[in-house]
């Protein structure tokens, strides 16, 4: 077991570096837990006991989606956020396209987060020309998302992207969106497919939130020789907080202690540098990881 010094646990216990979160009123925490990984990895209890450790930590702002560990995620942090609620900010998504599909999905998570109110709502996983067709046509899914904005139960609505740049940027140009989510990782870098590059200096333009995700490569950097330059080459690019699963508490102070260090933004070189290591280390995945790359090889 590791023995934590002095000067490191005081930088875990330092002050939460926070920014504000497009123009939504929230001052989010740079560090935003993730669903995924705590929504099926490990036990509900220690589930809920990252979330009240973020909680502790300064960790204010909270992501999930209804396909998450087929409602786990959804389920397990509405149980924790009990008591926590009116603390914290909690964006979740749906995958679906059609009105009553989305409806119904939108519905299910309100029950599931045991809330009257999602802060933010995305349109979960633009991809293909036809997808993002069915997204912006009438009477779809952001029909049904307006219509519980307008009723005071979703407070923003956004859209997130694995793939395909040019059709965020057509989404955001053709809905008034607030939010994008969007890998904003240095593996995106070493691939030549860049969001950060390319679609937030247009959100940016357009007054949108941005959220990235993808800092650690869906967990993969975990095979990388240190998270630390992963953790500072997305920390220091334009984002409002940096959207990160974890599935230990040790997992979760580990991310918080660089982060909260406000570590200097990582070289061009340096960066360069690792891509060789960020190609290899996403090569292979291992089950329940989720293979995001696909379309850039």
């Amino acid at each position: 077991m590791t023995t934590i010094t002095t000067d490191t646990q005081d930088t875990l216990l330092a002050p939460m570096p926070v920014r504000e979160l497009g123009n939504f009123g929230w001052r989010a925490s740079v560090f935003t837990l993730g669903g995924v990984k705590w929504d099926t990895q490990i036990p509900e209890a220690e589930a809920v006991r990252l979330v009240h450790r973020a909680i502790e930590l300064g960790v204010n702002t909270f992501d999930t989606a209804s396909g998450y560990g087929n409602g786990q995620s959804e389920t397990r942090l509405g149980l924790a956020l009990q008591g926590h609620r009116d603390k914290v900010f909690v964006s979740t998504k749906t995958g679906k396209r059609d009105y009553d599909g989305a409806k119904a999905e939108i519905e299910q998570s309100l029950k599931r987060l045991r809330t009257d109110r999602i802060d933010l709502y995305f349109v979960h996983s633009i991809e293909s020309d036809e997808d993002t067709a069915k997204i912006l046509s009438d009477g779809g899914v952001l029909k049904a998302m307006r219509e519980f904005k307008d009723a005071g139960h979703i407070k923003h609505i956004g859209v997130s992207g694995h793939w395909f740049k040019h059709n965020m940027i057509r989404a955001i140009k053709s809905f008034p969106f607030e939010a994008v989510l969007l890998p904003a990782g240095l593996f995106n870098e070493a691939y030549g497919y860049s969001f950060v590059k390319e679609v937030v200096p247009v959100a940016r333009q357009l007054g949108l939130a941005v959220m990235g995700m993808k800092v650690l490569g869906a967990g993969r950097a975990k095979h990388a020789a240190d998270i630390t330059p992963y953790l500072r080459f997305s920390y220091n690019q334009d984002i409002d907080t940096a959207v990160i699963g974890c599935d230990s508490v040790a997992q979760l102070e580990q991310n918080l202690r660089i982060l909260k260090s406000r570590p200097a933004p990582l070289p061009d070189a340096e960066a360069k540098a690792l891509f060789g290591e960020a190609h290899a280390i996403t090569q292979e995945w291992e089950p329940l990881e989720f293979s995001w790359v696909q379309h850039y090889v």
